[in-house]
């Protein structure tokens, strides 16, 4: 996507009720409540597997946990009390309508209400993450947002750019992609955590790999986020869901990151939420670009669905 015609018809599309710079305080609101929350639960409850998924979506995770539905209900509750109208896609509650069609502007929410629930289980304090985005009907991003459960991190974006906020109480910095240009020099992100997703991207992903200079087996809307503040320079999101997609790509866009798919096509928005992503995220074009030529010829694996 070319990001300035973009972010002008997103300014424009604001409207009445919720829209414009307002959807920026209606994601840190969301995002609070939700940390609120998620500090507040006791490790047994927020452990306990309450519910499992749809049949056929993340089979290979089936099982929601406490701290993923108290981390979703406080963002709809906040989502609601704004007033929000449209539809919820969420990696738990799965599509939910919100509001009211006299609500304002209809749009799409799209939430990864607890990233890192693997983790969380055992009490690994590492990559805990809520992250909520929203688009209009034309699919065109009017607000986006994550929140670090560990460190308390915001990190927020509109039409006017993406900002960070290091920690509750901080003052908002913009958020800026590092200025890397070669693969050799990079820190390079890619999940890799779950063994369906670990021998399939280090044996394709090996010409990129071994040329970076770090690797973090991270990824979802975390790794967005990461390119958006400087801290990673090339995230590869490789079969990642929707959910784990457009509840946070719009902050490294708006941050003036690169995303594309892997053959250099622009990404798009459309509100299936079981579509799967294989993109490219980089701190600028130049690294971009060398990225893509990289992985030229790379076969996406087969059997990776979440």
């Amino acid at each position: 996507m070319s990001r300035g015609p973009r972010a002008g018809r997103a300014r424009r599309a604001g409207g009445t009720g919720p829209g414009g710079p307002a959807w920026r305080g209606i994601v840190a609101g969301a995002l609070r409540a939700a940390a609120v929350h998620v500090r507040r639960l006791a490790p047994a409850a927020g452990r306990k597997v309450v519910a499992g998924r749809e049949a056929g979506y993340r089979a290979w995770d089936p099982e929601v946990i406490g701290v993923d539905t108290a981390a979703e209900r406080a963002v709809i509750r906040v989502l609601r009390r704004a007033g929000v109208h449209g539809l919820l896609l969420s990696e738990e509650a799965g599509e939910v309508r919100l509001g009211r069609k006299s609500d304002g502007e209809p749009v799409y929410v799209v939430m990864d209400p607890f990233d890192g629930s693997m983790l969380y289980r055992r009490g690994i304090r590492a990559h805990w993450f809520t992250a909520v985005g929203i688009y209009g009907q034309d699919g065109l991003p009017r607000g986006a947002g994550l929140v670090d459960h560990l460190t308390g991190e915001v990190v927020l974006a509109d039409a006017g750019g993406a900002s960070r906020i290091a920690r509750p109480g901080a003052r908002p910095v913009p958020a800026r992609p590092s200025g890397t240009t070669a693969v050799e020099a990079a820190y390079v992100e890619a999940y890799m955590m779950k063994p369906a997703f670990l021998y399939p991207t280090a044996a394709a992903l090996r010409p990129l790999l071994e040329r970076a200079r770090f690797i973090l087996p991270n990824g979802g809307p975390g790794g967005f986020v990461d390119v958006a503040c400087g801290r990673i320079d090339v995230y590869l999101c490789w079969q990642e869901a929707l959910t784990e997609v457009f509840s946070a790509v719009a902050v490294a866009e708006r941050a003036g990151a690169v995303v594309s798919h892997w053959d250099g096509t622009p990404l798009r928005f459309r509100p299936d939420i079981h579509a799967l992503y294989s993109l490219v995220c980089s701190a600028n074009a130049r690294l971009h670009d060398e990225v893509l030529r990289t992985l030229r010829g790379v076969a996406l694996p087969k059997g990776l669905t979440p």
